[in-house]
């Protein structure tokens, strides 16, 4: 079994911070001018098709409960936001950095969509909860499980022993975790969010998401973010084998004042429909996405 110290060192040596795809980091720039209009925003977001794409797949939520569907990236700068568009840009760039193809261990179709109903879901609970956090609750539910995505990519081998053992025993994902690697994927996460100079409490609530009661810096956001991941394993139709044996946890329920377990099981019901239609919008937008890319291949191969 590798140590938590060797794993936290290789992470922290081997993995680079991700650059930003020019048409992101330009983004960035440009939000960050006051003299940017939302036509200009849109003009330079739209040159990147899969960007544009996945803004579209966030703007259409459900969660954020606009009445018409948002088709355009123009539009969808109105509805969300400069600052909810830069934070997004962002997530959408670190996580794509780190995904790779699916295999028979790692279905990553799967992860963007837990990932996606994560980050809406906290959004949600945190709006009908009262709690002012801003645009950070969708990017923490984001990049929660980041470490997922190390692990798979970086310690291929360990990685597929975790998921051997999780299938075929009894032990809940993180105990699979412990048993081969001394520490779990919201560790490993952790540890790269320090790397990558993430925000403190972003990196409390992809470290302690699993164990909020652990978190001193934001529980509330830790607690929400846990929460929002347990109700997308439980409701999402998609099934996350890296969230077995994963269950509420009781601090985080009683910092949200959510220990009524008839009132839990409403916000379950109230969230099922909800978070469904907003699968079924990734899943189309997702496949839209695979035919343009697979015309532009057609083309570039012409």
């Amino acid at each position: 079994m590798m140590s938590p110290e060797s794993i936290k060192e290789r992470v922290q040596t081997i993995i680079q911070l991700p650059a930003l795809p020019t048409v992101a980091m330009e983004v960035v720039e440009m939000v960050d001018n006051p003299k940017t209009s939302a036509s200009k925003l849109g003009k330079m977001i739209s040159t990147d098709q899969a960007l544009t794409a996945k803004v579209l797949k966030i703007a259409n939520s459900p969660f954020y409960g606009f009445p018409k569907k948002i088709s355009t990236i123009d539009f969808a700068i109105i509805v969300l936001g400069y600052d909810a568009l830069k934070e997004i840009v962002i997530s959408i760039s670190l996580v794509s950095s780190l995904q790779k193809k699916s295999d028979s261990h790692f279905d990553a179709k799967g992860f963007w969509d837990h990932s996606i109903a994560s980050g809406v879901l906290a959004r949600r609970l945190a709006r009908d909860l009262n709690y002012r956090i801003s645009g950070e609750v969708f990017v923490a539910g984001l990049l929660h499980d980041m470490g997922i995505s190390v692990l798979h990519r970086y310690f291929r081998n360990e990685f597929k022993r975790v998921v051997d053992i999780a299938r075929e025993t009894d032990l809940t994902f993180l105990e699979a975790e412990e048993s081969v690697l001394g520490a779990t994927h919201a560790d490993v996460g952790g540890w790269l969010a320090e790397r990558w100079n993430l925000p403190d409490h972003l990196v409390e609530a992809i470290k302690h998401h699993h164990a909020p009661g652990r978190a001193e810096r934001n529980p509330e956001l830790v607690s929400l973010i846990h929460c929002a991941d347990v109700f997308a394993s439980r409701i999402a139709d998609v099934a996350v084998e890296f969230d077995k044996g994963v269950d509420f946890d009781e601090a985080a329920l009683a910092k949200l004042q959510l220990t009524d377990e008839s009132v839990l099981n409403e916000y379950i019901a109230n969230y099922t429909s909800m978070i469904q239609t907003d699968i079924d919008q990734v899943t189309h937008l997702e496949i839209v996405n695979e035919g343009t890319k697979a015309h532009d291949r057609r083309v570039a191969e012409a």
